[in-house]
């Protein structure tokens, strides 16, 4: 709260600038009987401005919850030498997103570290067609789709080599409607 004093000698008349405002009465003890009575004005505190940085520091804040809204990352796994992963299920909740009109979908498929590099890139890269089908059955345009396979490089677990066995499905979503 802050408080402003204003003397009665001022000859104004002071209203609440609205409902939030408070006016209390005229204060008046014994040792101010010789001064003018003083009114006093308490308003609630306002919000201070925000200086430039802070100002881009929370924009910038708001543009990458954004992005991140618009984006989706859903990771399928795979079985040792398989293409085709344990299960469909995690893109069930983001076919929706994949079927707006202008989404883009890339698809990066990674193998583990067992085998010979040149196999684990071809098995990789299979693994990302896998699902490119699988999308594509689903009603997504094969133009929105890119198909990557990185092999047994970017591992995400150095002790589980089945977390490796993935393809990681990023979906940027557009402003449109689905189809």
């Amino acid at each position: 709260m802050r408080q402003v004093v204003v003397p009665d000698s001022y000859g104004v008349a002071i209203e609440p600038a609205h409902a939030g405002h408070a006016l209390v009465e005229s204060i008046r003890d014994t040792q101010q009987k010789s001064k003018s009575p003083v009114w006093t004005v308490t308003e609630p505190a306002r919000p201070r401005a925000l200086m430039p940085a802070e100002e881009a520091l929370l924009d910038a804040e708001d543009a990458k919850v954004a992005e991140e809204a618009r984006h989706t990352r859903t990771t399928l796994y795979f079985d040792f030498d398989k293409t085709m992963p344990t299960g469909w299920w995690p893109l069930t909740n983001v076919i929706a997103d994949a079927l707006r009109v202008g989404s883009t979908i890339t698809l990066i498929g990674y193998a583990d570290e067992v085998g010979e590099a040149i196999y684990n890139q071809r098995l990789s890269e299979n693994r990302a067609i896998q699902v490119a089908r699988y999308l594509i059955r689903q009603g997504v345009k094969k133009k929105d789709i890119k198909v990557y396979g990185r092999g047994k490089r970017d591992p995400v677990s150095n002790s589980d080599s089945s977390m490796n066995r993935r393809v990681e499905v990023d979906i940027v979503k557009a402003a449109g409607k689905p189809l």
